[in-house]
C-alpha cells in the first residue's frame, strides 16, 4: 500500500516504524483536504451562504463516520485537538459538575500514557481527590486482586488505556467495566486501539472514549471524544465560549444541551474533514477488520525475529501474538544508552522511538530506564520488518 502514501515516494528509503507516535497520510486524504480547502471551506454553525453550508455538512458527515466506526450516535461525539485534550475536558467537566469532589478517588491503570495521568493528578492537587493506580502481574495481565483492593467506595472514576503504547497489549476493558458500580464513571483511552481494530463502545459500555486522528491517517489537531448521552446532559464544561451556549445575558448564561457545549470556539473543521477521509480510505481497504488482519501478519513475523534474538534483546511482554497490536518495546542487553541505538536506526533511515514513551509509571514498575519501540501500521510490509531486524542484529 506504500503507493498510496506520498511520503514514501519522496523518501524512497524510509522504513517508518514509529506509528505508535503518529502515522503517515494517504494521498486520498491529502488530496481531499486540499480540495475542501480550495473549494468549500468557511466557518460553520451560523450560515446563510453556500460555502458555510458545505463546510457544516462536511463537519457533521465526519461525526457520522466516527459514530459508525464506534457504533454510537453522532450526537454523542464531539471534537477536540487530541486524546490528551479530550481527557482534560472530561476530567475538568467531572470536577466542575461535582461528580468528582474532595475525598473521592480516581483509579488508573499503571500502564497509562501521561495523557491519562497528569490531568487527574493536576486537578487532584486543587480539588482534593486522590489518584490511585492498579497494577499488573509478572505476566503483564491486570492484577485483579490489586484492582479489587483499590476499588473502594470513594472511587468515582476509573480510567485506563485500551492498549498499552509500550507493550502493545490489548486489555479487556469490558471486563473492567463489569466490575464497576453504577455510580463509577468509566473512561477508556482508545488512542492505540481505535486505529488498529474494531472498537464498539456499546460492547465496552464505557461512559467516555477518546482517540486521536493523527494515529489513524488523519491530520494532527483533531481528536474525538465519545460521551454517553446521559453524561452529556449531566456534565458542564470547564471551558466555554462561542458555540457552547443557548443564551447569554448580563446576569448569566445557559449552556447548549448537546455536545456543542464542549466545543468552545471555532472547531478544527479541516481536521474533521481529514478524519472523514481517513475513515473513507480505511473503508476502501475493506474496513478496520482488514487493517487488523494485515497487522496480525506483521505481528507474527516480528515476533519470530525477536525470538531469534532472545539471548541478546529483551522484548517487553511476550512472544505470543494473541491480544496485541503491532507495537514492540525492547532493550538491547548490555546497552544502556538507548539514544545510541536510536541514532543507529536513524542512520539507516529507519524511524523508531526510544525513551519512556510518556509512560513513566509503567517503566518504573518494570525497573526500566527507558526502552526502544518499533510500531507497525497498514503500509508496513515484511520487507520493512526484515530491514529493521537486519540493523538490530548488527547492533
Amino acid at each position: 500500500m506504500k503507493k498510496d502514501f506520498p511520503i514514501f515516494e519522496h523518501n524512497p528509503w524510509l522504513v517508518f516504524l514509529d506509528n505508535g507516535a503518529s502515522c503517515q497520510k494517504p494521498k486520498m486524504v491529502i488530496d481531499w483536504v486540499s480540495d475542501f480547502v480550495s473549494h468549500d471551506y468557511a466557518n460553520i454553525h451560523r450560515w446563510l451562504y453556500e460555502l458555510s453550508e458545505r463546510s457544516e455538512k462536511a463537519y457533521y458527515d465526519s461525526k457520522i463516520a466516527v459514530s459508525n466506526l464506534l457504533n454510537c450516535k453522532a450526537s454523542e461525539i464531539f471534537y477536540t485537538y487530541n486524546s490528551t485534550y479530550g481527557i482534560n475536558i472530561i476530567a475538568g467537566a467531572l470536577v466542575r459538575s461535582k461528580v468528582l469532589q474532595k475525598w473521592d478517588a480516581v483509579l488508573l491503570g499503571i500502564w497509562e500514557h501521561h495523557a491519562n495521568v497528569l490531568p487527574w493528578q493536576i486537578l487532584s492537587e486543587e480539588y482534593g481527590f486522590e489518584v490511585k493506580f492498579f497494577g499488573i502481574k509478572d505476566n503483564y495481565s491486570i492484577d485483579r486482586d490489586d484492582f479489587a483492593d483499590k476499588y473502594t467506595d470513594n472511587v468515582k472514576v476509573v480510567a485506563c488505556s485500551h492498549v498499552s503504547n509500550v507493550t502493545g497489549q490489548i486489555y479487556d476493558v469490558k471486563k473492567i467495566k463489569e466490575q464497576l458500580r453504577d455510580d463509577t464513571f468509566f473512561l477508556v483511552d482508545g488512542s492505540q486501539s481505535v486505529p488498529h481494530f474494531v472498537v464498539d463502545v456499546m460492547s465496552i459500555w464505557c461512559d467516555a472514549l477518546v482517540f486521536t486522528g493523527h494515529k489513524m491517517m488523519a491530520y494532527t489537531g483533531i481528536g474525538t471524544v465519545y460521551l454517553k448521552k446521559d453524561w452529556i446532559k449531566r456534565l458542564s464544561p470547564m471551558m466555554a465560549g462561542g458555540g457552547t451556549i443557548e443564551d447569554v445575558s448580563i446576569t448569566g448564561h445557559t449552556f447548549a444541551s448537546g455536545t456543542d457545549k464542549f466545543e468552545a470556539g471555532t472547531p478544527n473543521i479541516i481536521g474533521a474533514v481529514s478524519l472523514l477521509k481517513a475513515i473513507e480510505y480505511i473503508d476502501s481497504l475493506g474496513g478496520m477488520q482488514k487493517i487488523w488482519e494485515h497487522e496480525q501478519e506483521l505481528v507474527k513475523k516480528t515476533l519470530e525475529w525477536f525470538k531469534k534474538l532472545a539471548g541478546k534483546v529483551e522484548l517487553i511482554w511476550t512472544f505470543e501474538a494473541k491480544n496485541r497490536v503491532g507495537a514492540f518495546s525492547f532493550v538491547v542487553k548490555n546497552q544502556s544508552n538507548f539514544n545510541k541505538i536510536w541514532e543507529i536506526f536513524a542512520e539507516h533511515n529507519i524511524a523508531v522511538r526510544c525513551g519512556w514513551h510518556c509512560a513513566y509509571p509503567l517503566h518504573k514498575q518494570l525497573g526500566l530506564g527507558g526502552t526502544c519501540r518499533m510500531s507497525t501500521y497498514v503500509y508496513n510490509d515484511q520487507e520493512d520488518i526484515e530491514k529493521f531486524f537486519e540493523v538490530l542484529s548488527k547492533i
